[in-house]
């Protein structure tokens, strides 16, 4: 994929670094993850669990115990 700079407009090339992969802007090194899939960083396994039990139906105070 070909993403264009959310600040400059500069074609970004992807950098792949395991979980810190993005892309980043050689013109001025804004860091961009949208083509990725997800914002922000990983999910830690509880976060997920959660996430998890709060789709099947589950309150957040029963999902978090």
């Amino acid at each position: 994929m070909r993403c264009s700079c959310q600040n400059c407009g500069e074609y970004m090339v992807q950098s792949e670094k395991g979980l810190d992969s993005g892309c980043v802007c050689p013109e001025c090194l804004t860091r961009c993850t949208a083509c990725m899939g997800a914002m922000g960083a990983p999910k830690s396994a509880e976060e997920l669990r959660l996430i998890a039990r709060l789709r099947l139906g589950g309150d957040e105070e029963e999902a978090q115990r």
